[in-house]
């Protein structure tokens, strides 16, 4: 009973040392037409956290999400709307290194890990009801190209026990479905390369040690996005020359212009089992 208790403990709080980042955020809207600003426009925020309404100009506070938030505002006879998209900031990275992957889900779950534009200005220039929302069953968001980064978090080594579980970051691009992870240290390297389709995150990649460039292990990761096709979550192994499993790993990719922290090197951390 006491070794239950002491895993609960350790469980609750590292999940809520995870917790970096607020869960709301206040958003200024303003409204527009031609050259003037309109006051008195009714606004309606959405996302899949909720709905909220303010009119302009004004400021009301609002859930945050890794989905995108609709401004609609209307007056009279005048109509505007705007899809505003969430970014990660930097408690994504803090968490995914203080509290690991179980404070990166709950920052993603909870939205404390992103945040919207603090104004948003729309204008008033459709007549009222002919305002378009995306459709029932359209298709997925596209993945943006261009750098993205990732986090790899891999368990201890399954096949020794003089190792540790570790993470690195690793630089990620994306050209339409193509991604392609690398890393390069002063021992070692790894790249692995796959496709984003839809909904799923397939990788697969090889590193090896300079020092023994014929003793390399693999990588078999796959999963889905999770959050309007801006963060892609795989899990996969670590494998041996041999095919056997050293290592059970995670991959967190993220589309954000916040870099994370320099990675810190876990000693051993490039080494699979032979």
């Amino acid at each position: 009973m006491l070794k239950i208790l002491v895993c609960l403990a350790a469980l609750l709080l590292g999940g809520c040392a995870s917790i970096t980042g607020s869960q709301t955020q206040p958003i200024s809207i303003q409204a527009t037409q031609g050259n003037q600003i309109i006051s008195g426009a009714s606004c309606t925020l959405s996302n899949d956290a909720g709905k909220w309404y303010v009119k302009t100009p004004g400021s009301v506070s609002i859930k945050k999400s890794t989905a995108d938030l609709l401004v609609e505002c209307a007056k009279d006879e005048a109509a505007g709307q705007q899809s505003v998209a969430s970014k990660a900031n930097t408690n994504v990275w803090g968490n995914i290194l203080v509290g690991g992957l179980i404070g990166y889900a709950i920052d993603r779950n909870s939205g404390a890990g992103f945040d919207y534009p603090e104004a948003v200005t729309i204008r008033l220039d459709s007549t009222l009801g002919a305002l378009t929302r995306p459709a029932a069953g359209t298709a997925a968001a596209k993945v943006a190209d261009g750098r993205w980064r990732a986090v790899m978090s891999c368990d201890a080594n399954l096949l020794r026990t003089d190792t540790t579980p570790y993470q690195a970051n690793f630089i990620a691009d994306v050209n339409g479905d193509r991604v392609t992870l690398h890393r390069t240290n002063k021992l070692a390297e790894e790249v692995l390369s796959g496709t984003i389709h839809d909904e799923a995150l397939t990788l697969d990649g090889m590193g090896y040690r300079f020092e023994r460039p014929n003793a390399p292990w693999t990588f078999k990761i796959d999963g889905n996005f999770t959050g309007n096709a801006k963060i892609y979550t795989g899990k996969g192994a670590m494998l041996t020359t041999r095919g056997k499993t050293a290592r059970l790993c995670t991959v967190v990719m993220i589309h954000t212009d916040v870099p994370p922290p320099p990675p810190k090197e876990a000693a051993g951390e490039d080494v699979a089992a032979k």
